[in-house]
């Protein structure tokens, strides 16, 4: 015995009979089948993702409104949604990008740069660097080996060569600044400035307590 027939039938008899009110109904409205149908459709459109990578010197993928853009040397940038990411003209370089930032690691070995949510990271021509901002803040690194800088919440963190210097900087219009030296630690909040520099072993922190 075959069924499909009545199978189809029935597919297709009721919406249309969901469509098609009958006699003492009132009238009432009852969307019709083709309604239903562009309604499931769109939402079952998939999104299209924001995301890019490029590791030395070739894109690996690329979609929406990502960018990522690498060289050879090993060097490697990932990007996510409004994001720009560059890795290039060093070694093993890595800049990572996303919510509307821009990440760059460039020259030297081993810049890491990390820029999130509306921020600019920016580490280069250093050596084991690390360059991260958050939140509608800006990190940069020029020079120097194993140096950090850290900013977070509106603020600016930058560190100018020498070695092992940090600069932390978390709050609106808080700036830290180390460098030009070596072992130096520059550390503001709360909108304050903190520079150590042009020395050796140097800690500076503002404010010297809790914010006023």
């Amino acid at each position: 015995m075959c069924i499909g027939g009545p199978l189809i039938a029935l597919s297709i008899g009721a919406p249309t009979a969901l469509a098609s009110p009958s006699a003492g109904s009132g009238g009432a409205h009852t969307p019709g089948a083709s309604a239903v149908h562009t309604h499931a459709a769109a939402e079952t459109q998939p999104s299209t993702p924001n995301f890019a990578m490029s590791f030395n010197g070739v894109s690996l993928y690329q979609s929406g409104t990502a960018t990522a853009t690498s060289t050879r040397g090993f060097n490697l940038a990932v990007a996510g949604a409004g994001s720009s990411a560059y890795a290039g003209g060093g070694l093993f370089d890595v800049a990572v990008a996303d919510k509307n930032s821009t990440a760059t690691a460039s020259g030297g070995i081993l810049n890491y740069a990390d820029a999130e949510n509306n921020s600019t990271a920016t580490a280069q021509d250093g050596t084991f660097v690390v360059a991260r901002a958050r939140n509608g803040s800006t990190a940069m690194i020029t020079g120097g080996r194993l140096n950090i800088a850290d900013a977070n919440n509106g603020s600016s963190a930058t560190v100018s060569g020498g070695s092992s210097n940090t600069a932390t900087a978390d709050g609106a219009g808080s700036v830290a600044f180390a460098g030009n030296g070596n072992n130096n630690t520059a550390t503001a909040s709360c909108g304050f400035k903190a520079d150590a520099s042009g020395g050796n072993n140097l800690v500076v922190t503002q404010p010297g307590g809790s914010c006023p």
